[in-house]
């Protein structure tokens, strides 16, 4: 919502379509890292530069794919699916790589984290 809010504000104003659409996701994707940070991953999830840095490499890469589908498909499906479209792919991309990596907390098997009697 954030994205295509700042991309049609930014495309009002003459700004080239798909440049609105990359500063739209990165404008999102700050916002983006605090509420994960908070909320999505909660708890062990510590703000600090290097997750800020490596969550932002991966929105980068995730800009990548946002771009690429919303720039392929926007003349064929118009500009809000295509900004679904982009936002659902590299939203997904993101979410994978930030559960697996930049946010990855150790999860205690069972068997370790019951105390004995």
């Amino acid at each position: 919502m954030v994205q295509y809010a700042v991309m049609i504000g930014l495309r009002r104003i003459g700004i080239d379509l798909s440049v609105a659409n990359a500063v739209g996701f990165a404008v999102s994707a700050q916002l983006n890292f605090v509420l994960s940070s908070v909320f999505t991953w909660g708890g062990g999830a510590r703000l600090s530069w290097l997750r800020w840095a490596s969550y932002n490499s991966t929105a980068l890469l995730g800009l990548a794919v946002n771009t690429v589908v919303f720039s392929t498909v926007h003349s064929a499906v118009g500009v809000p699916l295509a900004a679904v479209l982009g936002v659902g792919s590299g939203a997904v991309f993101t979410y994978l790589v930030c559960n697996f990596l930049i946010f990855k907390v150790r999860r205690v098997p069972v068997a370790e984290a019951e105390i004995p009697a």
